[in-house]
């Protein structure tokens, strides 16, 4: 039976695929529209990738990132014992934020 801390969803930085919050995010728009900063300078300035910028930029540009990653997620497939590590992983790390009160279990 899967513990309750397993259903909740991780929010902001908590994900820890995720570089930039969502302020980070709107800034470097703002910052990009007034023309004065370039893709590399927003990536330096952030240490992100200049591929990530673009990304946040270009709404085209993500879209089409996002068709490529749907339609090529199936050639990459792990191996049982590797899902089953990678699963036992996040767990913890839920678990270990849900102990320390930074994730909260919220009713529908």
């Amino acid at each position: 039976m899967p513990y309750k801390f397993e259903k909740i969803k991780l929010k902001g930085l908590q994900d820890r695929r995720r570089k930039l919050t969502e302020e980070q995010m709107v800034d470097i728009r703002k910052l990009y529209e007034t023309g004065n900063y370039s893709l590399n300078k927003l990536a330096t300035r952030y240490k992100v990738s200049k591929k990530t910028i673009l990304l946040i930029v270009n709404l085209d540009s993500k879209r089409k990132n996002d068709e490529y990653i749907k339609g090529h997620w199936k050639n990459y497939e792990l191996t049982k014992e590797e899902r089953n590590k990678a699963v036992k992983k996040l767990r913890d790390y839920k678990k270990n934020l849900y102990e320390k009160g930074e994730l909260k279990w919220i009713k529908r």
